[in-house]
């Protein structure tokens, strides 16, 4: 009886250690996922300033261009 006892008591040590362990990784779960949203916002972020830099490098480009054959219709 007390064999029986004493496995039933360890069995439930161990289930309470183990539902324990599962609440901590559920909570690094969910902080990992909030990371995960976190970043893929900066990335979102950074991909629209990515996108504006390209149309004010080509729109610069084109103004250099213009620049460029003024100049050049000037000097001629």
């Amino acid at each position: 009886m007390f064999v029986v006892h004493d496995r039933m008591a360890l069995a439930v040590g161990e289930l309470t250690m183990n539902k324990e362990k599962l609440v901590v990784q559920k909570n690094q779960i969910s902080d990992y996922e909030k990371e995960i949203l976190l970043l893929r916002k900066q990335q979102e972020g950074l991909e629209n300033e990515k996108e504006k830099d390209r149309k004010k490098i080509g729109e610069l480009r084109e103004a250099l261009t213009r620049a460029r054959e003024v100049k050049i219709i000037v000097c001629s």
